[in-house]
Parts: C-alpha cells; structure tokens; sequence
C-alpha cells in the first residue's frame, strides 16, 4: 500500500512470485509506525546528512525513525536471498532518487534509506524493483541471480 492509501497491483509479477517464490512482505514506512494514508516524504541531503522528511511540511522528520528501523530489520530477516523494493520510494527506491535541498531543488540522487541498509547488511544480495520485472525475461534474470546467491551460501 502507497504512502496516500492506494493499491498498486502486480499480478502478473505476484504469479510468477508465487511459481518460484516464499516472500514476505516488508514496509519499512508502516513498520516503523508510520500512518497510511500519511503525507508524503522525500530524502533532503542537509549539512548533518541525508534525512527523509516530509514533502509539504518539512517539520515532519521521519530520519531518527528511519534509521533505527533500517539498524534493526535488515538482520532480522535471516536467510533472504532476494528482494524487490518498491521503485520511485525514498526508503525503498534502488535508484534514481531525488535528493533535494533545503530550497526544495533536485541536487542530485540516491538510494532509499532502507535500500542502502539491506545492501550494507547483504552486500551480494541480488536486488530489483517492480518496474524492473515487468516483463518475464527481467524476472526470469533476476530469479536466476536469486539462485546462484542461495548456492553460493
């Protein structure tokens, strides 16, 4: 579920999950405490670092949360051997992120928080996104590289 309440539907990409696949399913925004609906947050790159804050009220800090949150759940998943993140997320976009200013300008991009903590705990850990798998082939790779990351454990 989206940050403003909606459902994004992958069947497709659900079905060939549930063919190859055990998942569970991780929201580090609603499992650090946050509400849905709730107001939108972007990464801001400030002297003190990068912080996720809210869009329209930029006294919504959700950076301690954030933080503490990616320390504690990345270990707690054991033996995972793949993920797919959730694109265009500042906690959960692989790529292409805007960082913004204290102005409100692009500056450049990153990661999400969370990304960047699953990938410091699991640096071989085969990742993706939805958009990514969109098609079989893309999915098919990525189930591959799921596959030589278990055996090589």
């Amino acid at each position: 579920m989206r940050y403003d309440g909606e459902i994004k539907h992958y069947p497709q990409l659900n079905q060939w999950l549930a063919q190859h696949c055990r998942t569970l399913a991780v929201c580090p925004e609603v499992e650090m405490g946050l509400s849905v609906p709730r107001p939108p947050l972007q990464l801001y790159q400030t002297a003190n670092g990068i912080q996720m804050r809210g869009r329209d009220d930029f006294q919504l800090d959700a950076t301690a949360a954030m933080q503490q949150f990616s320390q504690q759940r990345p270990p707690q998943l054991g033996q995972i051997h793949g993920y797919i993140f959730k694109s265009r997320s500042p906690s959960c976009g692989i790529a292409d992120i805007p960082l913004f200013n204290l102005q409100g300008e692009v500056t450049g991009q990153d990661r999400g928080l969370f990304v960047s903590a699953m990938l410091q705990h699991y640096p071989a850990l085969p990742i993706s996104d939805e958009q990514q798998l969109d098609d079989h082939a893309a999915f098919m790779d990525f189930l591959q590289q799921v596959k030589d990351y278990r055996q090589a454990l």
